[in-house]
């Protein structure tokens, strides 16, 4: 697909076209300064293009319909609170919380209904066999009975940690709830430029109270999945980008967490597809309020007369229908064994001609 008409001058002349790639210097091996040292040989660089349409299980579960049509209904939950995050047409701008925030929400996920279902079967294992060893005769209320202080005791955290952050945040919102001091990183579509947020106390946002701010086009950066051993034997997964030729390194896989390849994978493909400029922004909950906001996505919703409200307006059950197809569809993916498009704009460095020796001149009588 190529970049439609009523897109001539919006786009910056960085911004990222798959199907015109810039020549760029080709690297030389092993020689990127940004890889961390600690993993090299572990580290998977991704190929470049063929993409498809998908997207991470986190980031679809916290943008389901009935999530979007809630945020319609109040778009300002915290008031005139201010976020440093940003997600539009335009650029998708990483932000965390404030510390105070992070650890009471840290707190309040080991209270996840989830996490007490798990507890469950041991427990109910842990019952029956206690019920089997009382005296005979015991029945089984007088035994659900005596076993209850022993569930109070094990589930008394768990509640505690759902109840008491969930409480603080509704008391004092204004006091707990608070963005950090700032962006973390930005991915561009409209300039094409990806931007690193650097709060250093002795240097500019010390003095100033502004971060200082490196760019460089989308094009430059590679993305790696990094492999990590967990407990027990497994592995997990996390996905950077890093910039080719500068030590400049963004763990963008925070955003889904340690995770299978796979998702490493999709969220790659996601944002590959975002940065895009060439084709529509993704069809995704996340940016669908955005569309017509973009040229070349509001002339490819015109063209195929896509609805407006497409996923704002789907039924939970379509919306389970399609989640789960995406889960397959993200699962199946074998990104490592693509072919990649950004070997095609590698030149090589022209290398110094050699100059031949000049005989010096003789003498003249």
């Amino acid at each position: 697909m190529t970049t439609d008409k009523p897109a001539s001058g919006y786009y910056s002349p960085k911004a990222y076209d798959s199907g015109h790639l810039p020549q760029q210097k080709r690297p030389a091996p092993g020689a990127n300064p940004a890889l961390p040292w600690f993993n090299r040989k572990a580290d998977r660089k991704l190929p470049w293009g063929h993409t498809e349409d998908v997207v991470p299980q986190i980031i679809r579960r916290r943008n389901r319909p009935e999530v979007l049509r809630q945020f319609e209904k109040n778009p300002t939950p915290f008031g005139d609170l201010q976020s440093h995050q940003r997600i539009d047409h335009e650029c998708y701008r990483a932000a965390n919380a404030a510390l105070r925030t992070r650890i009471l929400l840290f707190i309040n996920a080991f209270g996840n209904p989830i996490i007490m279902a798990f507890i469950a079967f041991p427990m109910l294992f842990t019952f029956l066999t206690n019920w089997y060893h009382q005296p005979s005769g015991t029945g089984f209320l007088d035994a659900i009975v005596d076993f209850s202080p022993f569930v109070a005791l094990v589930y008394a955290p768990f509640i505690a940690c759902n109840l008491i952050p969930t409480a603080l945040f509704k008391l004092f919102p204004r006091q707990l709830i608070k963005p950090d001091k700032g962006p973390l990183w930005e991915l561009n579509r409209r300039t094409g430029l990806v931007t690193v947020f650097r709060y250093d106390k002795k240097g500019t946002w010390g003095k100033t109270g502004q971060p200082e701010e490196e760019t460089a086009p989308f094009y430059e950066f590679d993305a790696y999945t990094s492999n990590e051993l967990i407990h027990g034997g497994g592995v997990v997964h996390t996905l950077y980008l890093v910039h080719r030729y500068r030590n400049i390194l963004i763990p963008i896989g925070t955003l889904i967490g340690k995770t299978n390849p796979e998702e490493c994978y999709a969220l790659w493909d996601m944002f590959q597809n975002f940065m895009d400029t060439s084709r529509p922004l993704p069809d995704i909950p996340l940016w669908e309020e955005h569309r017509p906001n973009d040229p070349v996505t509001a002339e490819h919703d015109r063209r195929t007369n896509r609805p407006p409200r497409y996923w704002r307006d789907m039924d939970n059950d379509t919306w389970k229908q399609k989640n789960d197809e995406m889960a397959i569809q993200v699962l199946r993916l074998n990104t490592p064994g693509r072919l990649d498009i950004m070997r095609n704009s590698w030149v090589s460095s022209p290398r110094p001609r050699r100059q031949r020796p000049v005989a010096p001149r003789q003498a003249t009588e």
